[in-house]
């Protein structure tokens, strides 16, 4: 049915500058994604829903999520054990989840009383605003937030919109009827930021006079006045299908550097290659030290802590153990957390022997182990110039910089 009237509640006072509440809408059934929840699903190191909370935590005061009907337990169990639990129930306005309804439009005016309810009366007519974002939008910048919440307290009402990348075209069921320009049209983005009474009551007023938006901005235009807009951006999509969730590349660097004596009869290894030479280094594996930089480079990258860590000295297990292993073992451990290495820089220092010659047989061995191709693998030789216990040949040292992907 179309509304009765238009435009018929107040605008706000402008500028706003009360708090900010924020309504996540995570209340749909996923069935285009395939029936599983997919704000359930992990992204890297969180779930779509928790990367999706996440940035506003930094500017709300209240938050409030929609879930599907009876599923409020379910919501409520995982954001209690949820890496967000601490910050979410710190809010100082108040952490909610509110049974949503069978469309989104109903699911957002059910969210809004919630909110309503977590708001003391007297100050909902304070300029306070609220932040209605899509939960199976995971890529909201900080930056897009606060754009959006600065245009939304200068005009009472803001979104973030981004420019058709297609030519649009209107149609009937079998036939193209119309050739809209381009350049006057644009698709909308969440966060969607109004002043909180009026939209709320927009809310309302739309329910009882049975009036369907595609949008919250489609409703505030009709009942309360013009919506401004920021530009969007392209990260910022919604998770619709399956493979609107093809994990978008995340990098990581780690370092690792070790020190060894050199002393008589040890080998001196190096990425388990054996270096000619009268001393070799002391450990309680193998010594290799080129290894342990490299392991502990990988290791820190992927926030697995040390070779200390996975191979402490003084275990029975690791005496005289074969770095080689060891840096299989690592990587195995880093290829768990989903992480690969992409490619690896690495310096020995040492006095003598020269290492020139072995350049290619080392990172031929490192590329072997970590299965890299030989152009992703780069060795370096440097000396002290007789500074320190390395320079008087004393002691053989290793750094390494890894580089891994997700």
């Amino acid at each position: 049915m179309n509304p009765s009237s238009s435009r018929s509640i107040r605008a706000p006072h402008l500028p706003l500058a009360g708090k900010a509440h924020v309504l996540i809408t995570a209340a749909g059934t996923s069935t285009r994604f395939g029936g599983s929840k997919k704000e359930f699903e992990r992204l890297g190191d969180a779930t779509v829903l928790e990367k999706a909370v996440e940035p506003f935590l930094a500017i709300c005061d209240s938050l409030v999520i929609t879930c599907p009907k009876g599923a409020r337990d379910e919501f409520s169990s995982f954001f209690a054990s949820s890496r967000l639990a601490a910050p979410l129930s710190s809010l100082r306005g108040g952490f909610s989840i509110v049974e949503g309804g069978s469309v989104r439009q109903e699911s957002v005016l059910l969210g809004l009383r919630a909110l309503g309810s977590l708001l003391m009366p007297s100050r909902q007519a304070a300029g306070e605003l609220v932040l209605i974002h899509d939960a199976a939008r995971p890529w909201a910048s900080l930056d897009l937030i606060q754009r959006t919440l600065e245009s939304a307290r200068e005009r009472g009402a803001s979104l973030p919109l981004m420019p058709l990348t297609e030519t649009p075209k209107a149609v009937d069921p079998t036939t193209v009827v119309g050739h809209p320009p381009r350049h006057s049209m644009m698709t909308a983005q969440t966060p969607q930021i109004f002043s909180f009474p009026e939209i709320l009551e927009a809310h309302e007023r739309a329910a009882r006079e049975h009036f369907d938006a595609t949008d919250d901005a489609m409703i505030w235009d009709l009942y309360v006045g013009p919506v401004a807009w920021v530009e969007g951006t392209r990260e910022n999509r919604k998770v619709t299908f399956k493979d609107d969730l093809v994990k978008q590349t995340e990098f990581r660097t780690g370092q690792g550097y070790d020190i060894h004596p050199l002393v008589e009869g040890r080998r001196l290894l190096l990425a388990g290659v054996e270096v000619e030479s009268a001393r070799g280094e002391a450990g309680y594996s193998d010594g290799d030290v080129l290894w342990h930089a490299i392991i502990d480079a990988m290791l820190g990258a992927s926030a697995q802590g040390d070779i200390g860590t996975h191979f402490p000295p003084g275990t029975p297990q690791w005496k005289d153990a074969d770095s080689t292993d060891l840096a299989l073992k690592a990587a195995a451990v880093v290829a768990a957390q989903g992480w690969k290495c992409v490619n690896l820089d690495c310096t020995v220092i040492c006095e003598r022997p020269k290492l020139a010659p072995y350049r290619d047989r080392i990172r031929a061995a490192i590329a072997s182990a970590l299965a890299l191709p030989l152009d992703a693998v780069s060795f370096k030789a440097k000396t002290k110039e007789g500074f320190d216990a390395t320079g008087r040949g004393e002691a053989i040292e290793a750094l390494a910089s890894v580089l891994l992907n997700h």
